[in-house]
């Protein structure tokens, strides 16, 4: 009888989820014996389905009389405890990477378990504390290598190596070369202007993207680390560019401010436009698309356009879908268009 009430109660939150997941803007369930409204995945004690009441909005369970769980806080739209502890660790790690045990012990002043630090982090970010730490000091290996004539010892024990082997050995693990082949290869393009390009990896909720920008606008946004000639570098766009996008992925943004300059033809320009015009949690057509900007039978070039997008995201080519609404092509990958997808869906719906 016990397995059968521990089985029901299983059943019911999975219910409940899935009434998220299926479309349900704002579903919440009511426990009649506490007097408190919960959202569904909220993560208190499985309640008997026998005490529990359904409700399609926060107002209608509270003018039945119950109060917001002060676990989940079903009544803030933007309430995201774990998620503000996650970006605390990362303000830590950004600008304590270079010294691994005072990192340590900043990290400790948060009140959480390093088990538990590792666990938040990598759900928020997909990489765990130390991956990221060990990429910030990547990036800063590549800039140094590539902006000074700062000796490779030294940079070695500035980034806080204890020897110049294992600086080698760190180094050839992002890369298939030397700190010296890495900058021989830097000072090939040594002529380039000040204002070149330079490229950021930044952590983000689906993996690592890459952030490109000038001085004056973001030209290049890409999951997954950059490959040679890129310059290593980060500046106030980029950042700005990061931060904007934690904030999308968090749910808490829907458009984007920074300023963008994808490089292509006049035609590839004119999607991309086109692309920017999509709203916010709904989808396009190739063919809707070739509408859109005067060519109704070019839906194929507008495919090839769309694929060849250089600011992911910002430039939301994940809105375009197949004329059946299936997910056809991705730079990324389908798994990410279709997350992607999936949560500007969810918050849009959450906020209709």
């Amino acid at each position: 009888m016990k397995k059968n009430g521990t089985r029901l109660r299983q059943i019911t939150r999975a219910m409940m989820e899935n009434f998220t997941k299926i479309g349900r803007a704002s579903c919440y369930y009511a426990v009649k014996s506490t007097g408190i409204y919960c959202r569904p995945s909220c993560k208190s004690k499985l309640p008997d389905p026998a005490n529990i009441l359904y409700f399609d909005t926060k107002t209608d369970a509270e003018n039945a009389g119950y109060r917001p769980c002060k676990r989940c806080r079903p009544d803030l739209i933007d309430y995201q405890p774990v998620q503000n502890l996650a970006r605390q660790m990362k303000q830590i790690i950004d600008s304590e990477f270079l010294d691994k045990a005072h990192v340590f012990q900043e990290l400790k002043k948060l009140g959480v378990t390093p088990k538990r630090s590792i666990e938040i982090f990598k759900e928020q970010f997909g990489v765990t504390p130390g991956a990221y730490a060990d990429r910030l000091r990547m990036n800063e290996a590549r800039c140094r290598l590539s902006e000074s004539d700062m000796p490779i010892l030294e940079i070695a024990y500035t980034l806080g190596f204890e020897s110049i082997s294992a600086f080698y050995s760190f180094f050839g693990r992002y890369t298939d070369m030397t700190p010296g082949e890495f900058r021989r290869n830097a000072q090939i393009s040594s002529g380039m202007e000040a204002e070149a390009e330079t490229s950021f990896v930044y952590p983000a909720a689906l993996g690592t993207i890459t952030i490109t920008a000038d001085r004056d606008a973001i030209t290049g946004i890409r999951f997954g680390e950059p490959v040679m000639p890129f310059k290593y570098g980060r500046n106030i766009l980029t950042d700005m560019a990061a931060e904007q996008l934690a904030e999308y992925f968090s749910g808490t943004r829907s458009a984007f401010t920074v300023p963008l300059r994808p490089a292509g033809s006049s035609f590839q320009q004119s999607v991309w436009s086109a692309l920017r015009d999509i709203p916010y949690g709904k989808t396009n057509s190739y063919k809707q698309i070739a509408e859109r900007i005067g060519r109704p039978t070019a839906s194929r070039a507008v495919g090839m356009a769309n694929n060849r997008n250089p600011i992911l995201i910002m430039i939301p080519c994940h809105r375009v879908v197949g004329a059946d609404g299936s997910l056809v092509g991705y730079a990324a990958g389908l798994p990410i268009k279709q997350r992607l997808l999936a949560l500007e869906r969810e918050i849009f719906n959450h906020s209709a």
